[in-house]
């Protein structure tokens, strides 16, 4: 039963990873280089240090880098000198920024209720109490 659930959570994720890379890519977004968690992020705290935004995001230094300048070369987001610290830039979304952060969003909605459809409230609150304890199970090990 236990390498049927391992199965079970790894198909689980492929199927989520497949949807979310066609979503991205039908929005003009390239899957797996960070840059919807970059946009949904800069859009909830504008004015974000690059560091912040790595950090927030769990990219490393180099890919962060590059996804920004391909966001910028898209005019998506914005760099400006942080006057506070002359080796950082401040990011914030441009208008098509902020549209395409939303179009992330609703994306991952869509796809958040395809996941929970055909489940009770209740069951979807046992279910994420279940998870949460393997996910601890996971960390605490």
């Amino acid at each position: 039963m236990r390498q049927q659930l391992r199965e079970i959570l790894f198909q689980i994720e492929l199927i989520k990873r497949k949807r979310a890379q066609e979503l991205l890519l039908g929005i003009g977004l390239t899957p797996g280089q960070g840059q919807a968690r970059i946009l949904v992020f800069v859009d909830a705290h504008p004015a974000v240090t690059q560091k912040e935004i790595a950090d927030a995001c769990m990219l490393d230094v180099t890919t962060m880098s590059r996804t920004l300048d391909k966001l910028q070369k898209q005019g998506l987001i914005l760099r400006e000198r942080d006057p506070d610290c002359r080796r950082s830039c401040q990011i914030s979304l441009t208008e098509a920024g902020k549209a395409k952060a939303e179009e992330v969003r609703a994306g991952f909605q869509e796809i958040e209720q395809v996941l929970c459809s055909g489940f009770r409230e209740e069951e979807i609150e046992e279910l994420a109490g279940q998870l949460l304890r393997i996910k601890d199970n996971l960390q605490n090990e």
